[in-house]
């Protein structure tokens, strides 16, 4: 191993206080990172981790906001109605994070007096929190050791040490890495000094360098090769998907949603809809096959495009005139445009809704 590495562990107690000097002058002001109300912090802190998961900073703040309005603290947000929240988090993706995160605020005013538990064995256990959560947790929100380690950390230590390769080829030894320049004390700015490092300047194209704290013993810098580590990761391609959705509008004034069941966007309202097929599905998905009804194909297929699946829709449009009230129950229901904003629809749904100009 190139001996730069060797200098750069040596250097550890250098680099950890130049991390936490660097935060504590550099940090962003960001609302979880409010600590006027100290005992609410912790509960601050865990939302945050949830809506973090695969969404960038920029885009959680304000659904963070709306969110902290609405549940102010763990033991209001654990009588919320699985459907409520799902409303509330409309438009921030990855819905499985907000029901576990329900489930977890359940979990803790049942089970730990409202109180979020300050170990990790525990938190571990709680559902959407894993490894890097519950040490985030415990790191941000009670100022524990624990490791920590994201996307960012991963990068800054692949970088610090010169780690070629892609981060999970250098997966173990990122770890031990990031074990060796661990603290005991004052975690709390060091971990989230070391995420801000990589969001700011260790940035992935482009580190601003010339404003890295611990570029002197950088072994990346020191090579030249910054640009180049950590290697690209070969990206999966796609599965292209398709499905029909059918829009019935009833009096100008309602539309038909059904709830979804499965496991991708479960229980959010819909359009209803064949499944998601290989290929375009020619024919028109009838929830009503006993009226002869008739539909208005549109001429684009509409994209929608989720972490693993690029999904293209075809809507078939009808108007009519009388509503079938049987078919409203725990699947279906006609709903009236004026309030559909009171229900968790995809995004899907709404987009075909703006294009026809019906919200």
């Amino acid at each position: 191993m190139h001996k730069s590495y060797h200098e750069a562990i040596n250097s550890k107690v250098v680099f950890q206080n130049n991390v936490i000097s660097w935060f504590k002058n550099n940090k962003r002001t960001l609302p979880w990172r409010d600590k006027s109300d100290k005992s609410n912090y912790p509960y601050r802190v865990m939302v945050s981790e949830f809506m973090l998961q695969q969404t960038v900073v920029k885009t959680v703040i304000p659904f963070f906001n709306k969110f902290i309005k609405k549940w102010h603290d763990l033991k209001s947000l654990s009588q919320a109605s699985e459907e409520e929240l799902l409303l509330h988090w409309q438009g921030l993706g990855y819905y499985s994070r907000a029901r576990n995160l329900l489930k977890t605020a359940v979990i803790i005013n049942e089970n730990f007096d409202g109180v979020i538990p300050a170990n990790q064995d525990e938190l571990i256990k709680l559902p959407g929190i894993g490894s890097y959560a519950s040490a985030a947790i415990l790191a941000i929100a009670f100022n524990k050791p624990a490791v920590v380690i994201d996307g960012n950390i991963k990068r800054v230590i692949s970088r610090y040490f010169g780690f070629q390769g892609t981060l999970e080829d250098n997966k173990n030894i990122i770890e031990e890495a990031a074990n060796t320049l661990s603290v005991r004390k004052n975690n709390e700015y060091y971990s989230q000094g070391m995420m801000e490092l990589g969001a700011l300047v260790c940035k992935p194209k482009s580190p601003l360098c010339s404003q890295c704290p611990v570029v002197k013993e950088c072994v990346s810098y020191k090579l030249n090769i910054q640009d180049q580590v950590p290697e690209a990761k070969k990206r999966n391609k796609k599965k292209k998907l398709y499905c029909s959705s059918t829009l019935i509008l009833d009096n100008n004034e309602n539309i038909l949603l059904k709830k979804r069941e499965s496991k991708i966007l479960q229980n959010q309202w819909d359009l209803p809809s064949t499944g998601w097929k290989a290929k375009e599905i020619g024919e028109v998905f009838r929830p009503f096959p006993q009226l002869d009804l008739e539909y208005e194909k549109s001429k684009e297929l509409y994209n929608h495009i989720f972490s693993h699946i690029d999904l293209r829709t075809r809507v078939y449009f009808s108007k009519i005139k009388a509503k079938e009230r049987k078919l409203n129950n725990d699947l279906y229901k006609w709903v009236s445009l004026k309030k559909i904003n009171k229900y968790p629809t995809t995004l899907i749904c709404r987009n075909i809704l703006k294009n026809y100009n019906l919200i």
